[in-house]
């Protein structure tokens, strides 16, 4: 398995790169980037997309990007519930096949939400489970 991570803040990959150490982890490779800039100037083609992106989403052109793309699985992160469902909504070639809320500050109306989004197969079944 051959794992890349994305996040704009420079300190976040370097703390991501020491626990990879750490935990002895080879085939990770970490970039302080913009997410969009560097899923578009990919060639190959990941099985799973995981994001987790600012209040405001991921946007439009990750969301077309993502769906030209075509991975099978896209996890999606969110600590806003708005935005998730619009960027759900412009990937239309995808089901919501599994969601999870987490509670992570209790007694306060914030929350984070994780959601399994597995590709439509075409002319067949919607659902390709994640087991």
């Amino acid at each position: 398995m051959k794992l890349t991570g994305i996040e704009i803040s420079a300190e976040a990959i370097a703390c991501a790169s020491r626990s990879a150490e750490m935990l002895g982890l080879n085939d990770v490779h970490f970039a302080a980037l913009d997410s969009t800039q560097f899923a578009t100037s990919r060639n190959d083609i990941p099985q799973l997309v995981l994001v987790n992106p600012p209040r405001r989403g991921i946007g439009a052109a990750l969301c077309d990007y993502l769906s030209r793309m075509a991975p099978a699985y896209i996890l999606y992160s969110s600590c806003n519930a708005q935005t998730m469902a619009e960027d759900i909504a412009r990937l239309p070639d995808y089901a919501v096949t599994r969601v999870q809320l987490f509670d992570m500050f209790p007694h306060t109306a914030h929350f984070e939400a994780l959601a399994l989004l597995t590709r439509r197969e075409k002319g067949g079944p919607e659902n390709r489970r994640l087991n």
